[in-house]
């Protein structure tokens, strides 16, 4: 089997690569750059081993041995989340610049197929003064020419292998074939065999009714049970019943698996889809071009977003839960963080004077304490001392957790606050979560 495997892998795998170049350079970027996303261009690649499967005449698990698939999907993955960023920043961009994009898809290819890579290096350059526009670009050309070589290296390991690892694997399905064929016309030979001797279907069917395999009771052929005496009938007919009620839980114990998988891949399309638009409200964000709606998908309520924006946090967005995070724990959420404490910092005599605060304030602003205004950490010092002393004398519940809190937040910041706290946590007051 001395075939060239790569040439027609590499036309199912550059297929959605080729047409995106083709619609960018026909003036349609926006069509061009969904057309990159990582569904589509892992779609041609999969088709590419299923056609140079079939025509090794082998499966495709045979094909995939012979690939780097952890580096694929590595490859994959990191194009997905260009692709993402470049999507949006188109859309947040391009409208502003107007007649500069004229023309700005006109690369000419010579007769070849669009190098969409190159097309997109090309885009990235025409908006070079614009770093927010031009580097999700350029980010996702290099991702698209790191994918490109990488189809170009599956290619010469299939080329490579046409008519050696793959010829083999061939061949051993072809005997495993052969050798099924040759069991299954052993067994009709020997069942034909036996049929006229009532005493040999007798011992067979004690044999089935000696496994410990409830189910075997299945195996005893029709002929056999007609020709078994009464008892052997009678104990075959309750393994039956007793194997009846085994598939069926193991039928219900299937169903529950399956329903829990289908569960799990949805939480994981949730969680993917949110990562997509968490990274996509950040670039958003950034850009300064998100709206109300988009603090329904960060997770947090009102304006806060606006109020991140704008620097100016209120001492009810510090605690006494939380602080709520936009995207807390997706994909661009870190970067939401980052300006939330950015605002902490900015709006403190919002909050120092008054807040309770929440358990994870201290975590945010542990890294950045020493960015806090001295007058700042000095009423913070003796806000919590004269809190805590006083909860400490009432004993009022509610007074000695938000003391516990005001403690633990001092401590994360380095911020000296007497022996009160000290008291406190003799006490044993823990800050509720």
């Amino acid at each position: 089997m001395e075939v060239k495997l790569g040439g027609t892998f590499v036309t199912c795998a550059m297929g959605p690569l080729h047409h995106a170049g083709t619609c960018i350079q026909g003036r349609r970027v926006p069509e061009g750059l969904r057309e990159l996303a990582p569904g589509g261009l892992l779609g041609g690649f999969q088709r590419g081993v299923d056609q140079a499967a079939k025509l090794a005449g082998v499966r495709r698990e045979d094909v995939e041995r012979l690939l780097p698939m952890s580096d694929v999907r590595e490859a994959i993955e990191r194009l997905g989340e260009s692709q993402t960023e470049a999507v949006v920043a188109w859309d947040v961009y391009a409208g502003r610049i107007g007649g500069l994009l004229e023309g700005v898809a006109e690369v000419t290819n010579h007769g070849q197929a669009p190098d969409v890579s190159l097309c997109l290096e090309r885009l990235a350059n025409k908006v070079r003064r614009d770093p927010p526009f031009a580097e999700p670009l350029q980010m996702l050309a290099d991702d698209v020419a790191h994918w490109q070589a990488m189809i170009g290296r599956c290619r010469k390991l299939l080329d490579e292998s046409g008519g050696g690892a793959l010829a083999k694997a061939y061949r051993r399905r072809q005997l495993r074939k052969i050798g099924t064929i040759a069991a299954s016309a052993l067994v009709i030979v020997a069942a034909l065999s036996v049929i006229v001797r009532v005493q040999t279907a007798r011992a067979r069917v004690d044999a089935a009714l000696a496994r410990p395999e409830v189910c075997a009771v299945r195996a005893i052929a029709q002929d056999d049970l007609g020709r078994a005496t009464g008892e052997q009938q009678r104990r075959a007919a309750a393994r039956a019943e007793e194997c009846a009620a085994v598939e069926a839980r193991e039928a219900r114990e299937r169903e529950e698996r399956q329903r829990a998988e289908e569960k799990a891949r949805e939480e994981q399309r949730q969680r993917a889809e949110r990562d997509d638009r968490c990274a996509a409200l950040a670039v958003r964000f950034k850009a300064g071009a998100f709206s109300d709606e988009d603090g329904k998908l960060a997770g947090v309520q009102g304006d806060l977003l606006r109020r991140i924006a704008g620097r100016r946090l209120t001492a009810a967005d510090v605690g006494p839960s939380g602080p709520a995070l936009p995207c807390d724990g997706a994909r661009g959420g870190d970067e939401l963080r980052a300006a939330f404490v950015e605002a902490l910092i900015a709006s403190a005599w919002a909050w120092v004077p008054s807040a309770d605060p929440g358990p994870r304030l201290g975590e945010l602003l542990a890294a950045r304490r020493a960015e806090l205004p001295p007058r700042a950490r000095t009423m913070l010092s003796v806000r919590t001392a004269h809190e805590t002393k006083r909860a400490i004398v009432s004993g009022d519940p509610a007074a000695l957790e938000r003391a516990s809190r005001l403690c633990a937040l001092t401590t994360a910041l380095e911020i000296a606050s007497g022996p009160a706290c000290g008291a406190l946590a003799r006490l044993n007051v823990k800050p509720s979560p």
